[in-house]
């Protein structure tokens, strides 16, 4: 499995975390409330996390392979872009990780 985190710091972190699985829940299955939410993609899944004190959503994405992690942070990282226009958001990623599976 392959892991990576990012985070988004910014006055509007918990809404961001509402817009993003609102938005994708049209699409993939999607759960979220006003702290957590989860976004199940075909090729991995993000859960998302807003630290109340710090005002920063966090991003931790999961994937089989690194291919497939690639791919849903690029989805992450476009719909980011799209979904905030009044400032700009630059995702600074954690080396992704392997984990053996015993």
């Amino acid at each position: 499995m392959y892991y990576s985190k990012a985070y988004i710091s910014s006055e509007h972190s918990a809404r961001y975390l509402q817009t993003l699985c609102r938005h994708f829940s049209r699409k993939v299955p999607a759960t979220w409330d006003e702290k957590n939410g989860e976004v199940n993609f075909v090729m991995g899944n993000c859960q998302l996390a807003f630290l109340d004190e710090e005002q920063q959503l966090a991003l931790m994405c999961s994937a089989q392979e690194e291919p497939q992690l690639m791919a849903v942070k690029g989805i992450l990282e476009q719909h980011i872009t799209m979904l905030s226009r009044r400032e700009e958001i630059v995702l600074s990623w954690s080396e992704h990780k392997q984990c053996l599976e015993s």
